[in-house]
């Protein structure tokens, strides 16, 4: 059964990045920090960090869904992993040139196949150490952090990279019908209001169109 959006009183609710400008100065941000590191775990860090908004941007899962990706999941540029939150599977094929990056990536960081693509915490069970993905908090961390440094003054979290996506889908001409499948809601208006489709937005693009112009 597909499902409706939840509220919850008293939260704010994360928004997505509409401005293109916006976006592309989110990502420059965080190559800025990749570039700018003095060590080699910063590096990895800020590049892990990178990775992570590029995928989350590119693919609109849920955070616990990115969280967990391994390099087997992605490495062949075909997506096949089984929602935590719905027990739904998600397959498709990865856009070409994000399957590049995510190749390239792995390589600079000489992950191997079951590899988190997101590592952080290190522990030690049993004698043995294990590598285990940041967390949900770590990761709203990294990217709220990284929009209050570019001057986003609205709430920006985990959630805002799936939404941007749907966002940015929709607004450059992409189906509204195959954007609630992709989400899993019931209806186009629940998606509409999910991705912050509002009137301004209508009202921009209403003032874009010029139709029937004759130019001599």
């Amino acid at each position: 059964m597909a499902r409706r959006i939840k509220r919850f009183g008293g939260q704010h609710e994360t928004l997505p990045i509409k401005d293109p400008r916006q976006l592309n100065e989110f990502m420059f941000n965080l190559l800025r920090k990749r570039d700018r590191a003095k060590t080699p775990v910063k590096r990895y860090q800020a590049d892990r960090n990178w990775m992570l908004c590029m995928l989350g941007f590119n693919t609109a899962f849920r955070a616990e869904d990115l969280l967990q990706l391994r390099v087997i999941d992605v490495k062949k540029g075909y997506v096949h992993i089984k929602e935590n939150k719905t027990s739904k599977m998600q397959n498709f094929r990865m856009n070409k040139k994000l399957h590049k990056d995510v190749l390239d990536y792995i390589k600079r960081n000489k992950l191997t196949d079951y590899d988190y693509l997101f590592m952080g915490q290190k522990k030690i069970q049993n004698g043995k150490k294990y590598v285990y993905p940041i967390t949900r908090q770590r990761a709203h961390k990294i990217v709220s952090q990284n929009a209050k440094e570019i001057g986003i003054d609205f709430v920006f979290g985990m959630h805002s990279l799936r939404k941007t996506f749907g966002y940015q889908y929709y607004k450059n001409g992409g189906n509204l019908l195959t954007l609630m499948k992709m989400y899993n809601h019931d209806e186009p208006n629940v998606t509409l209001l999910y991705i912050c489709w509002g009137k301004e937005d209508a009202e921009n693009d209403r003032e874009a169109v010029y139709l029937g112009g004759v130019h001599k």
